[in-house]
């Protein structure tokens, strides 16, 4: 009875089962890699962008501040 089941089992459960189903998982896993590294890059480029921002709000707020008290040397 057991080994009737278990040849009916492998029988649905084939090489080439297996092998589709790896492929797709493959696939999900480096589709899931690009979106990652798309996301990263994106990320990377909107804190260079953000730094030199800053650095020009810095100069900026440096010289408002020097026009209300005056430089200091």
């Amino acid at each position: 009875m057991k080994h009737k089941k278990l040849d009916s089992i492998f029988k649905i459960i084939n090489m080439k089962n297996i092998n589709q189903g790896i492929n797709v998982f493959n696939k999900a896993v480096q589709d899931f890699g690009d979106s990652m590294d798309t996301m990263t890059r994106e990320l990377s480029s909107d804190i260079e962008k953000s730094d030199k921002e800053s650095a020009s709000r810095e100069q900026k707020n440096k010289e408002n501040l020097d026009k209300i008290w005056g430089k200091r040397d």
